[in-house]
């Protein structure tokens, strides 16, 4: 249990360094953004998304936010959208989508939220990301 306790603590520490602490006594990072780890959209329906820190080039494992998840096809015609909680890292849809061109995966709102400590970390706007589906 304490190994488990120290492990928590360096995470939660090493999140929140690179966070910008403002006078109002919000933290903010604007190196923040989705990343696509594992794309099985066309063939099982099936993406594993992270939020990824642009500067230190590496998933932050304990960040969440809420997003939307809106897929298109050649023909900039969106075939699928849908809302996630953000506390899941991958995303299993009810079909494969064989005619996906691309997805825009874009936060609710301007913040995320580090589970360890509920601390928000805001950003300008919210997270978003177009990824072409390969």
């Amino acid at each position: 249990m304490k190994h488990l306790f120290i492990v928590a603590f360096i995470a939660a520490f090493f999140s929140t360094k690179a966070q910008e602490l403002r006078a109002d006594s919000t933290y903010w990072d604007n190196d923040l953004t989705f990343k696509v780890e594992t794309d099985f959209l066309k063939k099982f329906g099936e993406l594993e998304i992270c939020i990824y820190h642009n500067t230190r080039e590496q998933c932050i494992e304990n960040l969440v936010t809420s997003f939307e998840v809106r897929i298109y096809d050649a023909a900039n015609k969106e075939i699928w959208n849908s809302l996630w909680t953000g506390k899941e890292k991958y995303l299993t849809f009810k079909k494969n989508f064989p005619e996906a061109n691309y997805v825009v995966i874009k936060a609710l709102r301007p913040f995320v939220i580090n589970i360890l400590t509920g601390t928000r970390i805001y950003q300008d706007k919210p997270l978003e990301l177009k990824y072409e589906v390969k």
